[in-house]
């Protein structure tokens, strides 16, 4: 089943700083978003204060992001280093 990808604002934004000089990390993070259209729950669902929330780890990233299973979507809220994602 093929999931809809949704991105926010601020994820752009960040996803646009993060890869402005490094492509190979743009790739990476590319291939993990489409994976996320077939299979949402490849990351692990984060607890407390970021319940509903789930994080993909991507090397030393992490993407932050919301499962809607009403309309079968994706919706990627934040990428950033691990040491700054929580």
């Amino acid at each position: 089943m093929i999931w809809i990808i949704v991105t926010k604002d601020e994820f752009e934004r960040q996803f646009r700083d993060l890869t402005r000089k490094d492509k190979p990390l743009a790739e990476r993070l590319a291939k993990a978003i489409l994976k996320l259209e077939d299979n949402p729950y490849l990351g692990k669902p984060l607890s407390y204060d970021l319940s509903g929330l789930w994080s993909l780890r991507v090397g030393k990233y992490r993407i932050i992001y919301e499962i809607n299973e009403n309309e079968k979507k994706v919706i990627l809220r934040a990428v950033s280093h691990r040491k700054k994602s929580y």
